[in-house]
């Protein structure tokens, strides 16, 4: 799976491997986002006229909904090509019979009812292609009871429990009374895409190692509880329910700093003798006092404050680093877009694209020095309809036809 690439002459490490996506917004959409980047050919299956909902969803450039400018979208599915076709016309289905004989994986995220109304389960898709991998990307999984729900973000964040336990730090010594909060950015949607795409690259390792094609079953929830498992764990063994009030971190959290704020968590003994240190000492601060943050919390956190106030974010962390005290600045949108260090490294690339300006584009997270990843442009609408249909013996003037009827 590593041939060159022609754009580049570089060999990139899923080359040759074909994936079908039939997805929308976030959660299927970034995972095979992260196939393309590694040199999958990543065919997106949208709807017929209206597209993947993320088109309609912003950022748009200067506040202009518009389908092709969907910053969601672009981000999402860079370097796919897409098509359009209607899985739930019998002759849309007829055709999604036809790509899935020549893919490698098909990635979807339909309930199990509609999986199957869509002819996406592997017992039908296998008859005519033993080896294909089928991906399903939903809010609970393909089984259990709660296997038909459909969720947003907001839902799936909140099922995973962590959810409860925010807001934290200073948002709650100020609003102790406020309701449960989820992060922001969709953040269950993408850890369920992350997930996926693991569990999709094991399956294809399997399959070269002589296993046959399999499903793989990615539930968004599961994905969430994998990275907020400690509560569950304190349950389990002590009989303990956690809740943002006992997870409280008494001392430090979020602080002002003269030019923003920083957050400051000391939860060892050795990183508060550091910070005793860059304080200067004082009484207020002594070691003793930190070993009692119910009884001294609130009077160290409001000198606290006042000393972090007086000093910029960077030198906060600078000394931070020096004292070996954990000390983070908060960084805006801007100062992470021009910051030397992703910069320095390319995070952030400039992708042209025929419907907006070149806007830079953050990278995958990692580098790979044999074959590194690659970023192209996301599809517009139904762009590659001639090319793939054609590829599947449809003359033009039976794509034409197609088309008339809002099958692609």
């Amino acid at each position: 799976m590593t041939t060159p690439t022609p754009e580049t002459n570089t060999p990139n490490a899923l080359t040759n491997l074909r994936v079908l996506e039939l997805a929308g917004m976030v959660a299927a959409p970034y995972c095979g986002k992260l196939l393309s980047s590694l040199g999958a050919d990543v065919i997106k299956i949208e709807p017929p006229k209206t597209g993947d909902p993320s088109r309609r969803l912003g950022p748009f450039p200067n506040d202009a909904p518009h389908p092709e400018r969907s910053g969601l979208f672009l981000h999402l599915n860079t370097g796919k090509r897409g098509i359009t076709l209607d899985p739930d016309d019998p002759q849309g289905r007829q055709i999604l019979q036809q790509l899935s004989a020549k893919a490698d994986i098909i990635l979807h995220d339909s309930p199990p009812a509609q999986a199957a109304a869509r002819r996406l389960e592997r017992e039908p898709l296998a008859a005519v292609n033993p080896g294909l991998i089928i991906a399903a990307v939903t809010p609970y999984g393909s089984s259990g009871p709660n296997a038909g729900f459909a969720a947003h973000d907001i839902n799936i964040f909140h099922a995973g429990g962590e959810g409860n336990l925010l807001p934290n730090g200073l948002a709650l010594d100020l609003f102790p009374q406020r309701p449960p909060i989820t992060a922001g950015a969709m953040m269950a949607s993408y850890q369920g895409g992350l997930t996926a795409a693991v569990g999709l690259i094991a399956a294809l390792i399997a399959r070269n190692n002589g296993a046959p094609g399999q499903t793989v079953d990615c539930s968004m929830q599961e994905a969430q509880l994998a990275i907020g498992y400690l509560p569950i764990q304190r349950l389990e063994a002590e009989g303990f329910v956690e809740t943002r009030h006992s997870r409280f971190f008494r001392i430090g959290g979020v602080m002002p700093a003269a030019d923003g704020y920083i957050e400051l968590l000391t939860l060892e003994p050795r990183q508060w003798q550091g910070l005793y240190r860059l304080l200067g000492e004082p009484e207020w601060a002594a070691p003793g006092k930190f070993q009692a943050p119910a009884t001294h919390g609130p009077a160290i956190n409001q000198n606290l404050r006042q000393w972090t106030a007086q000093h910029t974010r960077e030198w906060l962390y600078q000394q931070g680093q020096a004292h070996g005290v954990p000390i983070a600045p908060y960084l805006t949108p801007a100062e992470v877009f021009n910051s030397p260090q992703q910069r320095q490294r390319n995070f952030f690339a400039p992708v042209p694209h025929p419907q907006t300006d070149d806007y830079d584009y953050p990278g995958q997270p990692f580098r790979m020095s044999q074959t590194p990843p690659t970023q192209h442009r996301a599809p517009l609408l139904g762009e590659h309809n001639p090319q793939i249909y054609r590829e599947q013996g449809y003359t033009p003037q039976q794509q034409a036809t197609l088309a008339r009827a809002e099958v692609i």
